[in-house]
């Protein structure tokens, strides 16, 4: 980084920021929501900076200490990206609520319970209480690749069905990927999310 310099009273060193990028901090949850905009990006169209986007993301893997490095590469393995939606799924798909992708976030990374109304697609509704142990995205629908802790097994629910999301902070678990797999067992059409 170029570094100038002024003799005498009042002097000093300057860094010379503007003409390099200035260090930032980012959490492990803002690396790998760039990593997955950067991935749906290249999948849904041949844009002009790809293949930037891809070496940038490597660059900024390779500046992270080793633990925090460790924590992008588990939580990219439970993000599974998939071939767009169905026509039939596209037009039958609403927006999730605003409050859901910031307390999914909280859920996700620090592997918390999750609690929520849900309708299913016969417009059913019900409470349900959820491990969250993967996210699966089919452009531009999203799902939550979840342990439903009332029966026990591996369910999937489609986020804009959900409503009224909160963090058990109470319930916490160990992230599980063969409930992730028990979902998305073709591993021609899905691929997880790799940060390498």
């Amino acid at each position: 980084m170029p570094i100038t310099g002024e003799p005498g009273h009042g002097g000093g060193v300057r860094l010379e920021l503007d003409r390099a990028v200035a260090a930032v901090r980012m959490t492990v949850s803002e690396i790998a929501a760039l990593w997955l905009a950067a991935r749906l990006s290249r999948e849904a169209s041949d844009l002009p900076w790809a293949d930037a986007a891809r070496t940038a993301l490597g660059k900024l893997l390779r500046c992270l200490p080793p633990a925090r490095a460790r924590e992008l590469r588990g939580l990219c393995r439970r993000v599974i990206v998939g071939p767009p939606a169905s026509n039939f799924v596209r037009g039958t798909a609403g927006t999730p609520p605003r409050d859901l992708l910031r307390v999914f976030d909280i859920a996700f990374a620090g592997r918390r319970g999750l609690t929520f109304r849900y309708t299913d697609r016969d417009g059913r509704r019900s409470n349900r209480r959820i491990e969250p142990h993967g996210l699966l995205v089919e452009p531009p629908v999203w799902y939550v690749l979840a342990l439903d802790l009332a029966i026990g097994r591996p369910r999937m629910f489609r986020m804009d069905r959900i409503a009224r999301p909160r963090v058990m902070h109470d319930h916490s678990f160990r992230e599980d990927l063969a409930v992730i797999r028990a979902q998305v067992p073709d591993q021609r059409r899905w691929r997880s999310l790799s940060p390498s």
